[in-house]
Parts: structure tokens; sequence; C-alpha cells
């Protein structure tokens, strides 16, 4: 595994990595999903490499002017896809293109574009309403869901917080299926939502729309109906879309 040479300056004492030409302040900075998208042109321009060590975290947040924590959460999500690999006391590697998972999801998931939102809810579609359906056999679920769905409201206010329930509400229905690709590949799909869909949730009405639908998933799933659950599932997840397209067509 090789790593970057060391260039001759330095930065706040430490040595930066080769590759800081390339890295440029971002705009929008708050957002986790501008480090993915820069760091994902970086991949995908083979600036970095598999086998490279991506340069520290604190090199990254001087050389894209955001905060270390704004880096860790777009290097989790990366870490999630399979696309970086996290070594303990050896910092962050690039993964080959065959490794876990990886497939053209992470490609189109960092750039948000109407076309590639259509795909997502398409994958999303795809897996997630057949997790809903089987999730409707198993006893005790839906009232887990119905008990995550209101602690979500309860934490209306608290953005992360919300997005961080409304993750594991999806994620327990894919553990219900017992059939842990399913769960992996809800993990996946859900880091694609926590890396857009917080745009959505600065709107009270896309919250308070988020809590009925997941109350009727909740329910259906409670009442063991399959084609109700799935029904609902795939509701909420093209409603969502919708959501999320309309902030897309308002930013360009």
């Amino acid at each position: 595994m090789k790593e970057f040479p060391q260039p001759p300056q330095e930065l706040d004492g430490q040595q930066p990595s080769t590759s800081g030409e390339y890295l440029r302040p971002v705009t929008r900075a708050t957002l986790p999903q501008e480090i993915v998208a820069a760091i994902t042109d970086l991949i995908m321009t083979r600036v970095w490499n598999p086998g490279d060590r991506i340069p520290p975290e604190k090199e990254l947040a001087a050389r894209f002017h955001v905060g270390r924590s704004t880096i860790r959460e777009a290097v989790k999500s990366l870490v999630i896809l399979g696309v970086i690999e996290a070594r303990a006391g050896d910092g962050s590697y690039i993964r080959g293109g065959s490794s876990d998972l990886l497939s053209g999801a992470f490609q189109w998931g960092m750039m948000l574009t109407e076309q590639n939102l259509g795909d997502l809810v398409d994958i999303r579609i795809l897996i997630e309403v057949e997790c809903a359906g089987r999730s409707a056999r198993k006893p005790d679920i839906g009232a887990t869901l119905t008990r995550l769905t209101g602690q979500m409201s309860e934490v209306w206010s608290q953005p992360k917080e919300f997005m961080r329930l409304d993750n594991y509400f999806h994620e327990t229905i894919a553990a219900a299926t017992d059939n842990p690709l399913y769960l992996r590949l809800s993990k996946i799909i859900q880091s694609l939502v926590g890396v857009w869909y917080p745009l959505t949730f600065q709107l009270d009405r896309t919250k308070a729309a988020t809590l009925d639908e997941h109350f009727a998933i909740a329910a259906a799933i409670q009442a063991n109906d399959e084609q109700a659950a799935r029904q609902a599932m795939r509701q909420h997840i093209e409603r969502a879309g919708e959501r999320l397209s309309r902030i897309v067509d308002r930013s360009k």
C-alpha cells in the first residue's frame, strides 16, 4: 500500500500530502455531502488510487476550509459504502473498485442530479419495499417502529437526531428480514440518504410528512399486512423523492 510522498512545505507543522493542489475550499462548507463529492472527484479522476492513504483529517479540514467534524462525517459515509477503509492507528485508505459492495451506486449517488435521484428512488423501492413486506411477518417489529417514530417526533428540533432515528427506522425493517445482505444494502442506501436528505429536513412540512408516512408503515407491519406494508413503504419512498426533487429544482 503506497502513501503519498511528502512535499517540502508544511501545514501547521505537519507535511501536507502531494494531492494538496487538488484540494480546494468547497462551497456550502457546512454540508458533508460537498466534501464527499470532492473526495469522489479525486478518486474518479485518479488523483487518489486504490491503496493510497488519504491525507489526515486535520489536513483535509484545512484544505477544504471546514471543521474536522465535517470531514469525519464525510469519511464515515465513504467507509460505510466501502470506498474507504479506516485502519486503527494507520489512517484511511482508498479501497479497490471490487471492494465490499462498491458499485455504480457510489458513482451516481455522490453527485445529486434529477437522473440519479430517480435511480436512488428506484433502488430504494427495489430493496426497501421487499424488506417492508417481509418484516410484516414478524411479531413486535411494528411496535418497535411505532416507538421509533414517536421518538422522532420528540426530537423535531434536532435535525441530526431526527435523521439518525429515521435511518434506524429503515435499518430495523431490513434487519427484520433475517437476511444480512438486505441489512448491508439498507445501510448503504441510508448512507446515501444521510448525505442528501438533510437538505429537505430544514422544512417542518417535510418532517411532518415523514412522521405520518412512518406511522403508516409501522401500522401496516404491526397488522401483519404484507401488501399494505409494501404499499406504505413505496409511497413513502416516492414522496420523499418528490420532496427532494423540489429542493433540487429550486437550487438550479
